[in-house]
């Protein structure tokens, strides 16, 4: 499997030095929508949720503001906020997401952790827009009984006709903390909790990412995190074949990597990560193979991008969270064997979203470098 870069984009709110967090959907129209947070600082209270649009396949991009009346649903604070777009079946495209709330506004989010041992409240909400991303309705709450979830991936639309999201509480406590499975056969409207795909003592699972392969089968990819030993650990696979009322073992995949995402591309499946860690950093894609017996195989290194000297802090998980220089990767097929990949970049004092357009030569190669295997 070789990447070759085809174009390269840059997208941020210039009125802001921090652009970060994207998720991105293929619309109706044809457009790409962007969703992404916005602030005057990384971690700041005032990240607003900004929407930027492209009708020419990525290669240009319109900042178009805020979507969300969040003070119109009672999400005041100040409330930060950071979705991802779904397109539903009937056309209905749907941003779902979490946010802080933050009643100490004048504090980071990672200096609020050090100081009080956690992170302020969470709250989930959702959106929706029957115009291809032009107007939206005031963001609806999304009621369970837990702590806020990390809602930070989007919402998966399944054959089966339902919706499902998958997310743990962002919390900071060692305390078992499990990882839930929700679904909707309302559009959303309404959600029960469907089963729980991870619970190990000590773990925090974090950016949680969910595919569903042409036989059902629903995946789902997170960053486990050692809260104990404050170190990150592989990423963990974890699959359903029952519509996520039950759910393996989580499958140690052997890579290394922090924010994870899935890459479908024909048959096949890739794991794409972040890789702060080690020699090189960047975002790396590794092919997955399931075995009948329960365990994952995962191919060769293959760099989607990569850079040296970004690697964050060690230390406790604050202090590595304030450090991030880059994460988040997505990929958004556009036609046959044509994506883009989006993830966000600090260089200096200024977040921005990268956007890259490539393709896939699906062919063993021993070529090393920024656009192929190792």
């Amino acid at each position: 499997m070789k990447f070759s870069i085809t174009a390269e984009r840059e997208v941020r709110d210039e009125t802001k030095p921090v652009s970060a967090f994207p998720g991105a959907a293929l619309l109706p129209n044809g457009d790409i929508l962007l969703l992404f947070s916005s602030g005057s600082a990384f971690e700041s209270s005032d990240a607003e949720l900004k929407a930027a649009r492209s009708s020419d396949k990525g290669k240009n991009w319109a900042i178009e503001g805020n979507p969300a009346d969040f003070a119109g649903a009672g999400l005041t604070t100040p409330f930060d906020a950071y979705a991802k777009p779904t397109v539903l079946p009937d056309g209905t495209i749907m941003a779902a997401g979490y946010g802080f709330f933050r009643d100490r506004p004048e504090m980071g989010l990672s200096d609020y952790a050090e100081k009080f041992g956690r992170f302020p409240r969470v709250g989930n909400f959702l959106l929706r827009s029957f115009d291809n991303g032009r107007k939206w309705t005031i963001p609806e709450r999304i009621e369970h009984p837990y702590e806020g979830l990390e809602l930070s991936g989007p919402v998966l639309t399944c054959r089966d006709g339902k919706l499902r999201f998958f997310a743990a509480p962002f919390v900071l406590s060692a305390d078992l903390r499990p990882g839930y499975a929700f679904e909707s056969g309302d559009n959303g409207h309404t959600w029960k909790e469907s089963g729980i795909f991870f619970s190990m003592p000590g773990i925090a699972v974090w950016e949680t990412r969910a595919a569903e392969l042409s036989s059902g089968r629903i995946v789902l990819v997170v960053w486990a995190f050692d809260l104990n030993t404050q170190r990150s650990l592989n990423n963990y696979l974890i699959w359903s074949d029952d519509g996520g009322k039950t759910w393996s073992p989580p499958a140690d995949t052997g890579l290394h990597g922090q924010a994870a995402n899935f890459l479908l591309f024909g048959d096949r499946l890739a794991v794409m990560q972040a890789r702060r860690e080690g020699d090189t950093q960047g975002i790396c894609a590794n092919t997955v193979t399931f075995s009948e017996a329960g365990t994952v195989e995962t191919g060769p290194d293959c760099w989607l991008w990569n850079v040296h000297k970004t690697a964050g802090k060690s230390g406790n998980i604050r202090q590595q969270f304030s450090s991030l220089k880059f994460g988040q990767p997505s990929v958004l097929p556009l036609e046959e064997n044509s994506y883009l990949l989006f993830f966000w970049q600090c260089l200096g004092e200024i977040y921005s979203i990268q956007v890259k357009h490539f393709s896939i030569d699906d062919q063993d190669t021993n070529q090393q470098g920024n656009d192929g295997c190792r």
